[in-house]
């Protein structure tokens, strides 16, 4: 009888599920945009790529988060290995200008001086360390990146990126 028993209550812990609460939106280009609580208490936010798209994110490329009309924030990859091969130059830069709060990508045409790109990249922008994926893009909701209470408050959230096939592609997620 204890063996039918705790067989049932294994059963039922198994079909638990892991996240306590999901939230999702979804861009009219199709990229899905999904905030998770786990059972501990934090919130993850995972971006997935649209699967209109044969490409996946460039993996040497940025990947800009912006809420409404704010500066915005880099989301770069952590937890890079010693193994891991170095990542290719980067080719697409953003321009930020807060006359007209807009992001603009243009292909720099002449070559960068030694540490340019880590200048742009670290100091223009934010960043959060994230997990970076082919497909997808998690992170930790925090207090001291982003939270959950300013994504409540934003009426849209933007990612800008590109894919590894060379196109940009801006995805756009209406909040409220």
């Amino acid at each position: 009888m204890w063996r039918s028993i705790s067989v049932v209550v294994s059963a039922l812990t198994v079909t638990q599920p892991i996240w306590a609460e999901d939230k999702l939106y979804q861009s009219e280009t199709g990229e899905r945009f999904i905030i998770s609580q786990t059972k501990d208490g934090k919130h993850w936010a995972t971006l997935f790529i649209s699967d209109k798209y044969t490409a996946s994110f460039a993996h040497n490329e940025l990947i800009l988060l912006q809420l409404d009309d704010q500066t915005p924030i880099s989301l770069e990859h952590g937890n890079l290995s010693c193994g891991s091969p170095a990542k290719a130059a980067q080719t697409v830069f953003y321009d930020y200008s807060s006359s007209v709060d807009e992001v603009f990508a243009k292909a720099e045409t002449q070559p960068l001086p030694k540490g340019f790109q880590q200048a742009r990249q670290r100091d223009v922008f934010s960043a959060i360390t994230v997990d970076r994926r082919a497909e997808t893009v998690d992170f930790v909701l925090e207090a001291e990146t982003i939270n959950l209470q300013q994504l409540h408050s934003a009426n849209t959230l933007i990612f800008h990126f590109v894919t590894d096939d060379g196109k940009r592609h801006q995805a756009i997620f209406h909040l409220k």
